[in-house]
This record gives C-alpha cells, sequence and structure tokens, in this order.
C-alpha cells in the first residue's frame, strides 16, 4: 500500500513540474526575442488558459505599479503548440491604455510600448483571442526615462 502511495505522489509531483515548466521555458523564449533588446527585464507573468466553452474568454489579471515618466515594453509569446493569439491588456479603473492585440482587424504584435503619464498600480490581463487553450508568458522591461 505504501509503494502504490509514493508512485502517486511522484506521478503527481512530475505533473506540476511539467505544468511549470510551460511557463519557464516561454519566459526564457521571451527574454531571447529581439523587441527585449536595449530594455532591462523587471517582471514576468506566466499563464496556463483552459478552452472556453462559453461566450466568456477565460483570462488572468494582475496587477502591477508603475510609475511616471517611465518608458515600458510589454512583450509576450505564446507556446509553440498553441494555435491562438495570446492577447495583454493594460488598465487601470477607468482607462484602457493599450495591448499587443488589435480587435478592429485580428492583428497580434510581439510587443507594444508604454510611456506611463501617472505613477499607480495598473492591471494586466493575459487571455487568447479565440478562447483556445495554452500557455504564455509576459514580460514588462524598462526602456528608459522620457
Amino acid at each position: 500500500m505504501s509503494v502504490l502511495a509514493g508512485v502517486c505522489v511522484i506521478m503527481c509531483a512530475g505533473a506540476k513540474t511539467a505544468a511549470a515548466q510551460c511557463g519557464l521555458a516561454l519566459k526564457d523564449e521571451v527574454m531571447k526575442m529581439k523587441d527585449i533588446n536595449g530594455s532591462t527585464y523587471l517582471k514576468d507573468f506566466r499563464v496556463r488558459l483552459e478552452p472556453v466553452t462559453t461566450s466568456k474568454k477565460q483570462k488572468e489579471e494582475f496587477s502591477i505599479l508603475l510609475n511616471k515618466g517611465t518608458h515600458y515594453r510589454f512583450t509576450v509569446k505564446a507556446d509553440s503548440a498553441c494555435t491562438d493569439q495570446i492577447v495583454l491588456k493594460l488598465y487601470d479603473f477607468t482607462k484602457f491604455y493599450g495591448s499587443n492585440y488589435d480587435e478592429s482587424d485580428g492583428m497580434s504584435y510581439n510587443s507594444f510600448d508604454f510611456f506611463c503619464g501617472k505613477t499607480q498600480v495598473y492591471y494586466i490581463s493575459l487571455s487568447f483571442a479565440a478562447g483556445k487553450e495554452g500557455c504564455a508568458a509576459a514580460v514588462v522591461s524598462y526602456v528608459g526615462n522620457y
């Protein structure tokens, strides 16, 4: 009985490790992208999203403190197995500031820049455009002051 319990523990631990590698490996891929060149890594966000069965898209939300007068770059990458486009949105309680995805024409970009006009907490939302499953990573980097 104890052998069976040990095997279950090892299998469960292996499953958690495999899920975590998706995000860690993607973070490393994002850090190698040309969009990151010339900027300084600040923070990363990694998500694994399940497929959506309703009209409401699944998303993960994070908060981040950004400083006035600072130029930031938000860079994203989805897992190579994912057939959907990763969408990063930046907003606060009252205003939408930017995204790497243009909903009007369906164009997706690897990154977008944000020139922060007010020191405050901002929110980042990560989702997939068509609601498919997959994992993705987003990196926030410092480009400079303006």
